[in-house]
């Protein structure tokens, strides 16, 4: 019989190791999407986005509301404004993108001609081909490594130097996709879900709730959760629920137009129909 036992082994161990990959790659992106949703309170509302979450549990929890939003969105695919809010969102990592893109374009164009011209232009050819066989390779060699040292501090320092920066600036808006997709996500649950809607959720009975809906064909009308905070010092925070995480909520008052985040330690929260 044949012993399958070291097969099974490196199935299961293969299984585990892509398990944890995918597991990694998926906290990574949350975290990154979440943190895209707390720079969108920033740009809706100026609250610091630092302040908004304390660890990475926080950001996977924002991460979590950019998810929800991205499946709402698919809605919105036939419109066309909600392209052209992606395409001015994503312009300036774009921008660099293909200032990147352009870049490789001429160095391939460059090399392709050079191999051209060799083909081409056989007295090119033969004289570069005398160049490699000549017994003055020696001294070419030593001529070529003097001119790299002396141009060394003026062209190949300055040189390597921008070419590190473009790498990190095209690693930089390779990166920024994410957030910016947490970015966008989380300015249009702001738009549709905090400010947009006119009136607080109501409240439903147990009746209520356990009566089927009822479609008469009426459009829905979107409304914003609406809490109050209550602590244990006695102090009351209103407000509609922008974005909570574990240990803290964001309030947004939309009567004066404050952002408030508002520690949920020490607290209760108890949703109302009016603020």
């Amino acid at each position: 019989m044949i012993d399958t036992t070291a097969t099974r082994k490196f199935s299961g161990t293969k299984v585990l190791t892509i398990f944890l990959s995918v597991s990694s790659v998926t906290v990574i992106v949350l975290a990154l999407l979440g943190y895209g949703v707390a720079l969108s309170a920033e740009a809706r509302f100026g609250i610091p986005h630092s302040v908004i979450f304390n660890s990475t549990s926080d950001l996977l929890t924002l991460g979590g509301w950019a998810v929800i939003q991205m499946l709402l969105i698919f809605g919105k695919l036939s419109e066309w404004g909600f392209y052209v809010s992606i395409w001015e969102t994503s312009w300036p990592a774009t921008k660099i993108a293909l200032s990147m893109m352009a870049v490789l374009i001429v160095l391939g164009g460059i090399a392709f001609a050079a191999q051209y011209l060799l083909r081409r232009w056989r007295w090119l050819h033969k004289t570069v081909e005398q160049v490699r066989g000549s017994t003055q390779k020696k001294l070419i060699a030593i001529a070529g490594f003097l001119i790299f040292v002396l141009a060394a501090p003026f062209v190949v320092m300055p040189v390597t130097t921008l070419v590190t920066v473009i790498g990190l600036m095209f690693m930089a808006s390779l990166l920024s996709i994410v957030p910016i997709a947490g970015l966008q996500a989380g300015k249009a649950h702001i738009d549709d879900w905090v400010v947009g809607p006119s009136i607080c959720a109501p409240l439903k009975s147990r009746d209520t709730r356990l009566q089927p809906p009822v479609k008469d064909g009426s459009p829905k009308v979107k409304v914003s959760t609406c809490v109050t905070v209550k602590k244990t010092s006695g102090t009351e925070y209103r407000g509609r629920v922008v974005f909570a995480t574990f240990n803290a909520i964001v309030l947004y008052n939309p009567e004066v137009g404050s952002v408030r985040r508002v520690s949920t330690e020490d607290a209760s929260i108890e949703v109302i129909d009016t603020l």
